[in-house]
């Protein structure tokens, strides 16, 4: 089992429905930016593997 974290309160707001689509792809092990479903709108949010956990958080180009 990998221990996944969510970094922000992002997720914490997200509808439950939006949060389930986020996990499976983070199940499937699918790295990188992908565009997700948040509320009425849309986020981007990067997916990467660091060490033995997996972390999410949300995509900002600066």
């Amino acid at each position: 089992m990998v221990k996944v974290i969510y970094e922000g309160d992002d997720f914490k707001r997200m509808l439950r429905a939006d949060l389930q689509k986020l996990e499976r792809l983070v199940e499937a092990k699918k790295f990188g930016i992908f565009e997700v479903d948040y509320k009425e709108g849309k986020i981007k949010v990067e997916i990467k593997k660091k060490g033995d956990a997996i972390l999410v958080k949300r995509f900002r180009a600066i």
